[in-house]
């Protein structure tokens, strides 16, 4: 059979025709086979969402459980912290007392031997009143009174012998009651020994407790410090605290501002503060271990204060005179001291071992106000402190004297 170039043409044009016919198949086609692949992916990736959804539900939790937590090992360190600050504060006045006592009892055996002193001389002088007499003789007095001689020469031998008499009599009674003082400040020293014992005996169970309390302050810290590191909330936490200081002093500035009763009459005595720069005491002789606007842990905050290494338990002054407005234990801060200077200006210490002075108490330059510590969960003891000028943070190596 002869292909003709007509024939061809045609078979050519019916092959392309056909083909066209079938490439319209092909997406419907490909569609049928890869369908079930697009349904288990869309069902694996719907799964995934799931999952993805539960974690983050599941980390909210254990976020929610660890802030639990860690407010509740807070609340925990505040008590324990508070509580350490009162026994020391106890152990202190039981100090105080000691001192007092043996220092009464230092004046009590002081008496005690001038008194021995006095009854040594006054048996001496007795017993030579008795020599004296004896030597007379015992007659001499019956002697007189029969003898028929000169009356006044009588009475004035009479006179004589009652005056030796009542001298006798005297030395004697001074003598008994040179006895009676004693024995009365012998048995005074007895009760002053036993309140001692007794004074001794009780700081000696208070500082039991206070080891005790520190124990128990570093498991309580431990937990907390684990706690903080296994969540990563170190920044969080410092960034809470900040907060918080921030508004618990806003909130002291507009209690001040809305009563400023006293504070006039009170600084009167004492230079403004502003005029203090430079001038001021630092609160703690130490070093520095922290500087003002260093980096905080992370890198992300600063230090709005200093940190001033001391031992547990020295003595924190006032920079300057003010009123206490705050004093009481606060996150991350401890036991907190805050004094109001007037003009806008106030002071912060914190990590107190204890606090001396309460809420609304007048303090003087240099006055004691509180004790060196490491409360507020710190591993080291010192003072954190800070200058405040309407509630912004300033340098205190600018204010205090190098």
């Amino acid at each position: 059979m002869t292909t003709t170039p007509s024939s061809l043409s045609l078979s050519l044009c019916n092959c392309y025709s056909y083909l066209q016919r079938c490439f319209l198949f092909v997406p419907v086609f490909i569609y049928l086979i890869s369908f079930p692949l697009y349904a288990e992916d869309l069902e694996e990736k719907s799964a995934e969402l799931d999952s993805v959804r539960h974690q983050i539900e599941d980390v909210k939790t254990s976020m929610e459980k660890a802030r639990l937590e860690t407010d509740a090992l807070q609340t925990e360190l505040k008590k324990n912290e508070t509580s350490a600050g009162n026994i020391t504060l106890n152990i202190r006045e039981i100090e105080r007392q000691i001192q007092q006592r043996n220092e009464r009892l230092n004046q009590l055996n002081d008496r005690k031997s001038v008194r021995e002193r006095a009854l040594v001389k006054q048996k001496q002088a007795l017993s030579q009143q008795i020599r004296s007499a004896y030597m007379v003789g015992k007659n001499d007095y019956m002697k007189l009174l029969l003898n028929q001689e000169d009356p006044a020469r009588v009475g004035r031998a009479l006179a004589y012998y009652d005056y030796h008499n009542q001298a006798r009599a005297q030395q004697i009674n001074s003598v008994n009651t040179e006895i009676e003082t004693i024995t009365q400040l012998e048995n005074t020293i007895k009760r002053e020994n036993d309140a001692l014992f007794k004074l001794k005996k009780n700081q000696l169970a208070k500082e039991r407790e206070i080891s005790q309390s520190r124990r128990e302050r570093e498991n309580i810290l431990a937990k907390l410090l684990n706690e903080l590191e296994k969540q990563g909330l170190e920044l969080q936490a410092l960034q809470q605290q900040e907060q918080e200081t921030k508004n618990l002093l806003e909130k002291l500035t507009e209690e001040q501002a809305r009563d400023d009763r006293g504070s006039v009459a009170f600084f009167e005595d004492i230079p403004p503060f502003n005029s203090l720069k430079g001038k001021l005491d630092w609160p703690i002789k130490g070093k520095i271990l922290t500087r003002y606007g260093s980096r905080k842990q992370g890198g992300k905050l600063k230090w709005q204060g200093v940190v001033i290494n001391a031992e547990l338990g020295v003595d924190v002054q006032a920079v300057s005179g003010g009123q206490v407005v705050f004093a009481d234990w606060f996150r991350n801060l401890g036991l907190l001291i805050i004094i109001d200077h007037g003009d806008g200006y106030m002071s912060l210490y914190g990590y107190n071992q204890s606090l001396l002075k309460k809420t609304g108490d007048w303090v003087l330059p240099g006055e004691i106000i509180s004790l060196a510590g490491d409360s507020g969960g710190q591993l080291r003891s010192g003072v954190y402190f800070e200058i405040r000028n309407n509630g912004s943070p300033v340098n205190p190596a600018r204010w205090c004297r190098n």
